[in-house]
């Protein structure tokens, strides 16, 4: 038994629940959490990119000096207080910073040496945003967990991990058009340059199908889970009453009405430049339509094929678009040499969550 998994059965006690809301890059995750955390009891925290930032769930967490815990305590703290985009320690307002790191501190020192863990520690730390909240449920939104989740859901009794799926051409004319959002907004300053050439560089096709193909994958694995739920963008788009009305169920927590009350704010909305509107916009659903080219679908549906038709995905090619194809081939090189150029932290942090762990840390 890991060191986490040890220490989580003493905290289970101590907190109801934690949501993870997982899914492939582009897939609803923020429309979610934005549902979600409009119930009265629960605490939507930011993107933390806790697993996989810092330390891997899926391995035995031996070693670990408590400078990283705390370099990792004050992170959730600062992540959550900032973004993820101002919440990286070197980056942020150096007061902010020291504050984060005291609270860390102050809260390792609260805790018995047997849950200095990484996920025991990750657990208090959100416990104590969720306490300060006056919450009672935690959050947390980053995608990536899917490739943690069945570790997570091992790790934390009491959790349970919902998975957007999503049509995997919609995520891929979502990423395709995310580098745009910064012409778009009003406040340039919400998608920075710098953060826009990243999201233009990690759009290809050939990594996107990929990275739904094995997200995807591993939600069918964990669907029987009972804390393992799945919920489709369409339908939460198109029926978004049912939809939350069933995962509340599922959750074992109450329906609230205003849970319904969201505002179109992110790249599957409307563009907050115009002016956010409330509700859900079903019209998403199928604008890839009008985004992707011949190729980019071609490949997607070559790609994604299998696991597309088993969730309900029909594909719409009759045939290989063979120039299409040869125009995607003839990118990936750009693309993975300038992704590794780019964000060469993020390649590797994505290429370890798929291959599964070997280090207590990635």
């Amino acid at each position: 038994m890991s060191a986490c998994l040890e220490s989580a059965h003493s905290l289970s006690a101590t907190k109801e629940k934690i949501i993870f809301v997982t899914g492939a890059s582009r897939s609803g995750t923020t429309l979610l959490s934005f549902v979600l955390r409009n119930h009265e009891q629960i605490l939507g925290l930011a993107e933390l990119q806790y697993f996989g930032d810092f330390f891997d769930p899926r391995v035995d967490a031996i070693n670990v000096s408590e400078r990283q815990l705390l370099k990792a305590i004050a992170a959730v703290f600062l992540r959550h207080e900032a973004g993820m985009r101002k919440g990286r320690l070197e980056a942020c307002d150096r007061n902010m910073e020291m504050v984060c790191a005291e609270r860390a501190k102050k809260l390792l020192s609260k805790l018995p040496k047997s849950e200095h863990t990484p996920c025991a520690v990750f657990a208090a730390a959100i416990e104590e945003l969720t306490d300060e909240a006056g919450k009672s449920i935690p959050c947390e939104q980053t995608p990536r967990n899917i490739f943690y989740a069945e570790a997570l859901l091992e790790h934390y009794p009491e959790a349970h991990v919902v998975h957007m799926m999503r049509d995997p051409r919609a995520v891929m004319a979502s990423q395709k058009k995310r580098w745009k959002r910064r012409k778009l907004l009003a406040n340039r300053a919400a998608l920075p340059g710098r953060d826009a050439l990243r999201a233009w560089v990690n759009y290809h096709p050939y990594t996107m199908a990929t990275l739904w193909d094995r997200a995807t994958g591993e939600a069918m694995r964990l669907r029987s889970h009972p804390r393992f739920h799945i919920v489709r963008f369409e339908d939460l788009l198109e029926r978004p009453e049912p939809t939350i009305r069933n995962l509340c169920k599922e959750l074992g927590i109450d329906f609230q009405a205003q849970m319904l009350n969201i505002q179109q704010i992110n790249s599957s909305h409307e563009s907050s430049a115009r002016g956010a509107r409330s509700g859900f916009n079903p019209q998403a659903v199928h604008a890839w339509k009008q985004t992707l080219h011949p190729g980019e679908i071609s490949v997607t549906e070559r790609m994604c094929r299998k696991k597309m038709q088993l969730n309900g995905y029909s594909p719409i090619a009759t045939g290989p678009a063979l120039m299409g194809e040869l125009r995607c081939a003839g990118s990936y090189i750009f693309h993975a040499t300038a992704v590794l150029a780019v964000n060469p932290m993020r390649a590797w942090i994505q290429l370890r969550a798929l291959l599964g762990g070997k280090s207590k840390r990635i």
